[in-house]
């Protein structure tokens, strides 16, 4: 699962067919509008040609038509299928002045059809929000999977080789898509970084990134470590990492059929905020080196440093006005941001302030222990021995951020062995302020938010 993640190309292409889709879903319940009224109609006539549409009988038939049209499509293809019944009824009628109009079984029918149409969408809405917020929760899920593979590796490193390298693997790469999200590299210094830091933790003696972006720098070298092996876009290898979107070795899901490869190891590379098209391409690896869990670490830093032009543009602007802000806290809040402005499903951002020298470090240190399990936390601490907490509330209103407040200052209170009438924030010497995302731009309402300092 952790090497077919990288799928960059693959997540472009879907857009295109995502684009294309509303028209046909449109031409497709016009069509079955028509066919279902039509069919109503002619069973109608074949049934009772005196009355084909049920305007004397016990009960409507007909108004099934309709009605099954709103409860699929909306209000508006309702309509539609009232209307083909109304003009059904003026052709069936033809010029009969004896004929008086059915008043009240086309009301009917039209109330009947505009409640279940409403009824209908109402679902529909509420359908699309939970699929959205489950989306974005299983997004979650499958980072968080990852996160938690980085820190194992990064414990194993440590243990083996601490003195060579003191800083941790998830730190480093953290450190590495910081500075590509804040704009200290561009995408030839991004992958060339990028390359010392995999030779180091992944052994690499030969590598090279190849730029795929159309134009007359495709196919050439942006970065390369060790000696360089000429790279042919059309080597089997590469050809089959760009046709199937993901990390491909010799001995690990590459067709022994094909043809001789000069190379061990191609996976696709998205590099720098413009979202540019690379290849990774390994040459010389020691043999020792060439195992299932190397190509599997391997797998999930190239997926983990794409993630960095994957994400919104919001957040390198973020990231300028909030310097010490955390990455992985600027990713979530641009997600979340986006998912309030288009489909109204709020998130918040609650900014905790511990203002009294002598307990704010213990505060602040009882307020993370607080924060539930889906929330990210941003921790520092301003001048004069304060203490700041900044805690981002996935999917929640503003009624989970009152019951969040208080039960944090009950909390508080009774670890402090206080009174419960002194349960209150501001008593305890707390400040808080809250921001709902998706009303305001992110950077601005951030950097209000939190007194246009970050540290």
């Amino acid at each position: 699962m952790l090497v077919a993640k990288f799928t960059a190309n693959a997540t472009a292409q879907d857009g295109l067919h995502a684009l294309a889709s509303p028209r046909a879903r449109m031409g497709w319940a016009t069509l079955e509008v028509v066919v279902m009224t039509l069919a109503a109609l002619a069973i109608g006539h074949w049934v009772s040609p005196a009355d084909p549409l049920f305007t004397r009988a016990p009960i409507p038939w007909t108004w099934f038509a309709p009605i099954l049209v709103a409860l699929r499509y909306g209000v508006l293809a309702g309509l539609g299928s009232m209307v083909m019944v109304l003009v059904a009824w003026r052709l069936l009628q033809g010029s009969d002045p004896s004929t008086a109009f059915p008043t009240l079984y086309f009301l009917g029918g039209l109330l009947l059809t505009m409640v279940c149409g409403e009824f209908s969408g109402l679902w529909r809405s509420r359908i699309r929000r939970l699929s959205q917020a489950n989306a974005y929760l299983e997004d979650r899920i499958e980072r968080v999977t990852n996160r938690l593979f980085m820190v194992q590796r990064s414990h194993d490193v440590l243990e083996q080789d601490l003195l060579l390298q003191p800083s941790t693997l998830r730190q480093a790469l953290g450190d590495l898509r910081a500075r590509s999200l804040a704009g200290e590299l561009n995408a030839p210094a991004a992958a060339q970084a990028f390359l010392d830091f995999l030779g180091v933790h992944c052994q690499i003696e030969s590598a090279q990134v190849l730029t795929l972006t159309p134009g007359p720098t495709h196919g050439a070298t942006v970065a390369s470590v060790g000696q360089s092996v000429p790279v042919r876009l059309d080597d089997p290898l590469v050809r089959f990492a760009l046709d199937q979107h993901r990390l491909a070795h010799v001995q690990a899901g590459y067709p022994v059929h094909e043809a001789a490869t000069s190379h061990l190891v191609a996976a696709p590379l998205v590099l720098g905020t413009h979202r540019e098209q690379a290849l990774l391409v390994v040459s010389r690896m020691p043999f020792l080196a060439l195992h299932d869990e190397a190509l599997e670490l391997m797998a999930v830093l190239c997926s983990s440093f794409s993630d960095a032009a994957l994400i919104s543009d919001e957040v390198p602007g973020l990231l300028a006005h909030l310097p010490h802000c955390p990455v992985e806290f600027a990713e979530e809040a641009s997600r979340l941001d986006r998912i309030a402005r288009a489909f109204k499903l709020p998130s918040q951002v609650v900014v905790l302030t511990f203002n009294v020298p002598e307990q704010a470090a213990a505060q602040r240190r009882l307020a993370e222990r607080r924060a539930r399990s889906p929330d990210v936390i941003w921790p520092y601490a301003l001048g004069g021995d304060r203490e700041r907490l900044v805690t981002l509330m996935p999917l929640v209103g503003r009624t989970a951020v009152d019951g969040y407040l208080l039960s944090l200052a009950s909390y508080i209170a009774e670890r402090q062995g206080l009174a419960p009438h002194q349960a209150d924030l501001a008593t305890l010497g707390i400040q808080h302020r809250v921001v709902t995302l998706g009303q305001a731009p992110l950077a601005p309402a951030l950097v209000g938010v939190l007194g246009g300092t970050s540290a």
